[in-house]
């Protein structure tokens, strides 16, 4: 992987700007992709890997949270309302995100997106009997990722506070 940096003037651009390049090549061919910045001093492998990658990486997570998480749904009339559902999705949104970085991460679920998560791991029919010291949660005899759902909870469970 290399990187590059160089000063272009577009046709309908006012004065020239730098533009930082990555090249590789790959088993699948070339790769080669451009930035365009006003950041002169940065190296361009910094300013690649750590600003331009680090920036699409928070667009991500904000896509996560707004497309997975319904989190743009504010069709409360009061601002109390909106808030707090905002406030919910924001948890949601920790929780998911802590599953599937400090548990998931070992797993096949490692790379799944917050939808899949959801939909094969959280949106499971359970039974869910409320004993006297605790709270069974009875996952169904088929279900094919029983043992990732039991390890997540075993987790969770060593997280809470004693008392």
């Amino acid at each position: 992987m290399l990187f590059h940096s160089f000063y272009y003037q577009a046709g309908s651009w006012d004065k020239p700007r730098r533009v930082v390049v990555k090249a590789e090549v790959t088993d699948s061919g070339k790769n080669i992709r451009f930035v365009v910045t006003d950041m002169a001093a940065a190296k361009a492998s910094v300013l690649y890997k750590r600003i331009y990658c680090a920036r699409g990486e928070d667009e991500l997570f904000i896509k996560d949270h707004k497309l997975y998480l319904k989190s743009d749904r504010t069709s409360c009339h009061k601002f109390a309302a909106n808030q707090f559902r905002l406030f919910l999705h924001s948890a949601a949104y920790v929780f998911i995100h802590t599953l599937k970085t400090e548990i998931l991460g070992t797993t096949s679920f490692a790379n799944a997106t917050f939808e899949t998560i959801r939909l094969r791991l959280l949106k499971v029919g359970a039974r869910v009997r409320e004993l006297k010291t605790r709270i069974k949660i009875e996952l169904p005899s088929s279900f094919p990722l029983k043992n990732i759902v039991i390890r997540s909870f075993q987790v969770f469970g060593l997280l809470r506070s004693p008392g």
